[in-house]
């Protein structure tokens, strides 16, 4: 790990000595215990507030000065940056006329090359995210970004009006009918069939993403008589790391209970060492008996559970290529909102930060709709 951090120093004051302002180099970061690597333009940390650091003279503040560029480029996260990264340059690759300037931009500048985005790429979208890398860029260099400007979003919302806004192609739920015929044509006492309904009722009873199901571990489960706590070490609705505690409740029904059928599941690794930091989902290796959990503490890869989803339900569903993994945590969203839970329980269980959000994931059943022609009092 010094290496890495040696590296990247050494990329980094290569790029500060010897490289001109417009290109990129790179600047390290940590996050999630990951290093990596984003090209940032020099242009931003050599403007606005960071042009007063370079003029500092005290070694302790310039230490800090130094320190600093990686942090400000941390408080997003990772994915929200490298997208924005990408969009910046792009406006930088436009402005080779002597009349724009590239950075700081202004907001007539930027309502050229805005129209450049919309005639080339024919998506609003685009013309969006280049509005998003253009603020990033001016935020981190502590500048008034121009895309505050009227002309800006004007020329956002004409994007959308001009071009139209894409159908989402959204993912049917699965149903409670559904969950029911995969128990029944199961065989549980497989453990490879056992592990694999127990992470798609997990899916389908915690609204859990496939990821989060995947990356439980020991240490996050705490069973309780009629009950079972779940603590999301890892999720992508909880970007501040505070973690969040997914209750779910036993089931009237044995046969298809998450939690019965979760506990059934851990009782058939008792055999196998258990700490708290080993992975409760990882791959089973084929033995003559069956199978056993692997020694190698580490998830189940992503693809794999995607494939097993696709085997399972295709015989189960109308047609496999209308569901995917997120099925399952649409499908009990939408079983919940259907039977009458309350909003705020409904919203909590599922992590969601805004109404708007889960409202995606549902879908009102018949009977639900006809309720508001039913009680309209004629």
């Amino acid at each position: 790990m010094g290496f890495v951090w040696y590296l990247g120093l050494y990329c980094y004051l290569l790029g500060r000595i010897f490289l001109p302002l417009d290109v990129y180099i790179f600047v390290l970061i940590q996050c999630n215990s990951l290093f990596v690597f984003y090209y940032v333009s020099l242009d931003v940390f050599a403007s606005g507030v960071w042009a007063t650091f370079a003029g500092l003279r005290d070694p302790s503040l310039r230490e800090l000065a130094s320190r600093l560029e990686s942090t400000v480029i941390a408080s997003r996260a990772t994915g929200t940056t490298d997208a924005y990264r990408r969009a910046f340059p792009r406006r930088s690759h436009f402005a080779v006329s002597d009349e724009i300037q590239a950075f700081p931009a202004k907001p007539e500048h930027v309502a050229l090359y805005l129209q450049h985005v919309l005639d080339t790429t024919k998506s609003h979208s685009s013309v969006d995210s280049a509005i998003y890398g253009i603020q990033w860029a001016h935020n981190l260099a502590d500048i008034p970004s121009p895309t505050n400007s009227p002309i800006v979003h004007a020329i956002s919302r004409a994007s959308k009006r001009i071009i139209g806004t894409r159908v989402t192609n959204k993912k049917e739920p699965i149903s409670p009918d559904m969950i029911r015929k995969l128990v029944d044509i199961s065989n549980l006492d497989n453990l490879l069939e056992l592990r694999n309904v127990c992470i798609f009722l997990l899916a389908y009873s915690g609204f859990f993403r496939i990821e989060e199901v995947l990356h439980i571990k020991y240490g996050d489960i705490s069973l309780h008589s009629g009950h079972v706590i779940i603590n999301l070490e890892v999720s992508k609705t909880d970007q501040l790391r505070k973690g969040n505690q997914v209750v779910i409740a036993e089931s009237s029904n044995d046969d298809t209970c998450p939690v019965k059928i979760f506990k059934r599941y851990l009782s058939h690794l008792e055999s196998s060492p258990v700490d708290p930091s080993h992975y409760v989902f990882r791959a089973l290796s084929k033995t003559r008996s069956g199978h056993t959990l692997v020694s190698i503490n580490k998830p189940i890869s992503y693809s794999s559970v995607r494939d097993y989803f696709k085997s399972t339900f295709k015989d189960i569903v109308p047609d496999i290529a209308l569901f995917s993994t997120h099925s399952l945590r649409a499908g009990g969203a939408s079983a919940a909102a259907n039977a009458g839970v309350a909003d705020r329980l409904f919203q909590r269980h599922g992590r969601w930060k805004s109404v708007s959000a889960k409202n995606g994931y549902v879908e009102d059943s018949l009977e639900s709709r006809l309720l508001v022609s039913k009680n309209l009092g004629i």
